[in-house]
């Protein structure tokens, strides 16, 4: 077996559906193959936590603008398809709440990791440290078998049960492979919106139109702070 397709609402308009296939699994697939990493025997060493960390916050913020909505504030919207679509029920080991998840991966995780190499924000809790940690097996010395990535793929509670976030008095901890899942599960849920999907969908029809025709798109989401 090999990389686990998303498994989408079967009613998916077509245009949604081809730009989650093409573009959003291209960046998942790059995700299961870097969670093979290390593998010491072939000298690569590195188990790319912030690498992987990055990528998901990307395909979060892509989604959030494309199929979430177009118009707002990109925060604004990277906050609220979290809020609302990202699997927290789901978490049993200690969730934290939907409105604080979304704000600790937008402000401790993505803008540092986007905006400045990873450095602690400005507005970190005091006294904490901020983690991006990865399972690992073989002594902590190899990256996880293909057999395992599958199954986080379908369902992360065969591997661990671990929250995607958790915090105690000294960290606030972002479990990658738990995050790996919760972004795919996300999307998967906010396919089954119907209404979202078709206002995506003509969107993405009006883009199209305006590439074809050779016209300016017009710019209606910043990146300003809330």
């Amino acid at each position: 077996m090999a990389y686990q397709p998303l498994k989408l609402d079967p009613g998916l308009p077509p245009h949604v559906t081809k730009l989650i296939r093409s573009r959003v699994e291209s960046y998942f697939r790059d995700v299961h193959t870097m969670l093979r990493l290390p593998l010491p025997d072939n000298d690569l060493l590195a188990g790319c936590n912030f690498a992987i960390t990055q990528i998901l916050t990307s395909v979060v913020g892509g989604v959030s603008a494309t199929l979430y909505g177009e118009k707002g504030h990109k925060g604004r919207l990277f906050k609220e398809v979290l809020r609302k679509f990202y699997p927290w029920s789901l978490e049993s080991a200690n969730p934290v709440k939907p409105g604080r998840g979304a704000e600790i991966i937008y402000t401790l995780f993505r803008n540092p990791l986007t905006h400045e190499l990873g450095l602690d924000p400005p507005n970190k809790p005091v006294g904490q440290k901020i983690i991006v940690k990865r399972l690992s097996s073989e002594n902590k010395t190899k990256g996880l078998p293909e057999k395992t990535i599958e199954q986080i793929e379908t369902d992360a509670n065969l591997v661990t049960r671990t929250a995607t976030i958790t915090i105690d008095s000294v960290e606030t901890l972002l479990l990658v492979e738990r995050f790996y899942w919760g972004v795919r599960t996300m999307i998967e849920n906010l396919s089954r919106d119907s209404i979202r999907m078709h206002q995506a969908e003509l969107s993405l029809m009006s883009r199209f139109f305006r590439v074809t025709n050779r016209l300016p798109a017009p710019t209606n989401v910043t990146d300003e702070p809330e």
